[in-house]
């Protein structure tokens, strides 16, 4: 039997209920056994013991029968039935039984106890009939004389000169099991006394396992609700044996909790740092896993989404149609839905293991915002560039065939036409260059031929081959530069075309009489070039584009002044491979004010 400590944790009003009735199911089980087996060995023995007094008893009464016939025989021979009589009633009292005599006919010849001529005839009395038959004979019934259940037994006698008679002997029952009930008694006390040893080993039992099973129990329920450092503290027998096994459990799964604790902590990490939008749902299509990029591009709640089903927090019809197809399908879908937030997606389905006849999901989304955003600039960039194209070379074609009809010859068309063409064909050249530069800068991480430069020196000389154009417009020009700025690292044609891209547009998109102003400073290790004027300005809504290649605002305007459309992309290219960026600011009607941050070398 395992040792248990005496109360090795503090009980609780329901474990002392419990321990309470297991206790009694043991001890019922435990005694019933016993308490059975001695009940049936006390029956068994009772009964062979009452059968083996039964026949003493028999063999006793039989034997004092031949006796008594024997002291009686001589007067039956003698034909003197009034002696035999008077022998009897003697013996009677002597032997405490009924004695009577009967012939073979039946008729009762003498008896201790009633006067034969009012007897029946007894030939067919149980006993004389087994008598006759095997010598002796006995039986039980009741005594209409006595008017008691008596014992009846009777043996054969054959004399020469008497003939074949019976002597029965009768005894009242209750005599004869007044000595049975004694042996009953003693069975049923021997009987009693091992059912309560029984019961006091029982109970004895019952209660130490019941304390077992309940530290076991007790053990268990604490492992199973998740704390996986209880232990049982059984030492020895087949409950310690358990215990130790119960112990190593709780502490290989608090092993393989912890590691899959880690797996999963690393597994979110994962899933947390992906770009991705991922989304794992079960058979029921109820959510398992889902990261905060997938609700993110998805437009759900990212918080308590695990156990929801995927129809509560996914609101694109077309991604659940296509969940359930690919599902019913066993094959991978790809879903391609938006604008979310502003934003395209791409959601790629998949089927998972098959559980319970149905698939898991899984649910990877892509942002596609940009993809979407390249193709469109891809057409529109063939657009804007067979326009560009188409326009001027149309007008060319035209005046070429003019001139070919005749107008050459023209002393005023000719030269006019011809004047035409060559500002035509300038467009084209300054569109194919510009085009040309602007590849080459998205090519180039950053600048090849790196130079320390002064943009002091850069900004006045940008300005002074600006300054004819900004007289012409009748604009004053004004520049506003510290007398050292720091150096910075760079292309020095490059950031010239910056500049002069600026200043261009400025004076391009400003009234005659305006203002424009060329100013820059060093704001925190870096520096800052700006570019002001109170021309037309640019609305809100076309802020967000101005930097795209072949956007303009005015775009008939933009043609006539000769402009390419190209000159602010590449102003954005410039600054972005010198490690900087472009900004702009503008109302419309009061003018705009572009600036170029760079890094300080």
């Amino acid at each position: 039997m395992p040792s248990l400590d005496p109360e090795p944790r503090t009980m609780d009003p329901v474990a002392v209920v419990f321990r309470t009735r297991l206790f009694w199911r043991l001890f019922a089980s435990y005694v019933a056994i016993p308490a059975l087996v001695a009940c049936a060995l006390g029956f068994l023995a009772a009964n062979r013991l009452r059968a083996v007094r039964y026949e003493a008893l028999q063999r006793s009464l039989y034997e004092e029968s031949r006796l008594i016939y024997s002291l009686i025989a001589e007067d039956l021979k003698a034909k003197r039935p009034e002696h035999a009589r008077q022998k009897l009633a003697a013996l009677c009292s002597c032997v405490g039984c009924r004695l009577t005599l009967i012939d073979d006919e039946g008729h009762v010849i003498a008896d201790s106890e009633a006067d034969p001529s009012t007897m029946e005839n007894h030939r067919l009395r149980p006993e004389i009939v087994q008598a006759a038959a095997e010598g002796e004979g006995s039986s039980i019934r009741f005594s209409h004389t006595l008017q008691e259940q008596m014992l009846y037994l009777a043996h054969r006698a054959e004399e020469p000169d008497a003939g074949i008679v019976y002597m029965r002997l009768a005894i009242p029952l209750a005599q004869v099991t007044t000595g049975l009930r004694i042996f009953d008694a003693s069975i049923a006390a021997g009987v009693v006394a091992a059912v309560l040893l029984a019961a006091l080993a029982s109970a004895w039992l019952a209660w130490r396992q019941a304390a077992t099973v309940l530290e076991l129990g007790r053990t268990a329920q604490a492992v199973a609700a998740g704390d996986l450092n209880a232990r049982t503290f059984l030492h020895g027998g087949e409950a310690g044996v358990l215990g130790v096994a119960l112990n190593t459990l709780a502490q290989s799964l608090a092993e393989s909790k912890a590691q899959a604790a880690r797996a999963r902590d690393e597994l979110l990490g994962i899933l947390e740092s992906m770009s991705e939008g991922v989304i794992v749902t079960d058979h029921e299509r109820r959510i398992v896993l889902a990261n905060a990029t997938a609700a993110t591009m998805l437009d759900f709640s990212s918080s308590q989404v695990s156990g929801k089903m995927l129809w509560e927090v996914i609101r694109e019809t077309q991604v659940l149609q296509e969940a359930e197809s690919a599902a019913n399908s066993a094959t991978r879908k790809l879903v391609r839905c938006g604008p979310i937030r502003g934003r395209f997606v791409g959601v790629t389905i998949s089927p998972l293991s098959r559980q319970q006849g149905a698939l898991g999901l899984l649910l990877v989304a892509h942002d596609t915002t940009e993809a979407v955003q390249f193709q469109e600039l891809r057409k529109e960039f063939v657009a804007n560039v067979s326009h560009e194209l188409r326009t001027p070379l149309t007008l060319i074609k035209g005046f070429v065939e003019t001139l070919h009809d005749g107008a050459l010859h023209d002393p005023q068309k000719g030269p006019e036409y011809l004047t035409i063409i060559e500002k035509h064909v300038a467009q084209l050249t300054n569109l194919v260059n510009d085009l040309l530069e602007l590849s080459r800068l998205e090519s180039r991480p950053s600048v090849p031929h790196r130079a320390r430069i002064s943009l002091v020196d850069l900004i006045r000389k940008v300005a002074d081959l600006m300054q004819p154009a900004a007289q012409k417009k009748r604009q004053a020009l004004s520049i506003m530069l510290p007398p050292v700025l720091p150096v910075v690292s760079g292309d020095a044609d490059y950031l010239e075309r910056a500049v002069s891209n600026l200043l261009d547009n400025a004076i391009k998109y400003t009234p005659e009489n305006g203002s424009i102003r060329v100013s820059a400073e060093a704001v925190n290790s870096k520096i800052v070039i700006e570019v002001a004027d109170n021309g037309i300005g640019i609305p809100p809504a076309d802020l967000p584009r101005i930097f795209e290649r072949f956007y303009r605002v005015d775009k008939s305007r933009s043609r006539e002044m000769g402009g390419t459309g190209l000159g602010l992309a590449i102003v954005k290219h410039i600054a972005q491979v010198h490690g900087g960026s472009v900004e702009v600011e503008s109302q419309q009607g009061k003018g705009s004010v572009f600036r170029v941050v760079l890094p300080v070398a």
